[in-house]
């Protein structure tokens, strides 16, 4: 008969090690500009955050701004791939075209979305030079700005 109490006495371990991860990556310090964004998006629009991370909207504190959320996990796939993109559309129900992707990754998060026909909006706060031959159909450099791109106006 074998046995696997070595087996078992690392599961009994890793999972405590994982939940202090897990609680861990959960303290997430927001820029100061992103509570209102999120509270004029929400207001206005279904928002989905589309994670390659395993970060927890809710745990996180910021669930209720949210319509759902999908992460790399949950959609068996990371961005850029077109699944995760289309994995979001899905549970808001709209189609892509429909769809304002913002995002901080010019190759994960802008490429991506637009791989999918998406709009995009890339918010580059440390003013990285555009290298790509496709573009976004805006950049900003903060949430600010992106409040008021959403908004019409501008400071």
């Amino acid at each position: 008969m074998l046995r696997r109490p070595v087996e078992s006495a690392y599961t009994a371990l890793a999972e405590p090690a994982f939940d202090v991860f897990f609680d861990a990556r959960m303290q997430v310090e927001l820029f100061d500009d992103a509570i209102a964004l999120l509270e004029a998006m929400a207001a206005r629009w279904p928002v989905v955050a589309v994670s390659n991370g395993n970060a927890d909207v809710h745990r996180v504190g910021i669930g209720r701004y949210f319509a759902a959320s999908v992460s790399a996990r949950d959609a068996g796939v990371g961005k850029p791939d077109p699944r995760i993109f289309h994995a979001a559309c899905e549970v808001v129900g709209v189609q892509p075209s429909q769809v304002l992707h913002i995002g901080d990754d010019a190759a994960l998060d802008v490429l991506g979305a637009l791989g999918v026909g998406m709009q995009t909006v890339w918010v580059n706060r440390e003013e990285h030079v555009w290298t790509y031959d496709q573009y976004p159909h805006a950049t900003v450099g903060s949430l600010q700005e992106l409040q008021d791109l959403l908004n019409g106006s501008s400071h």
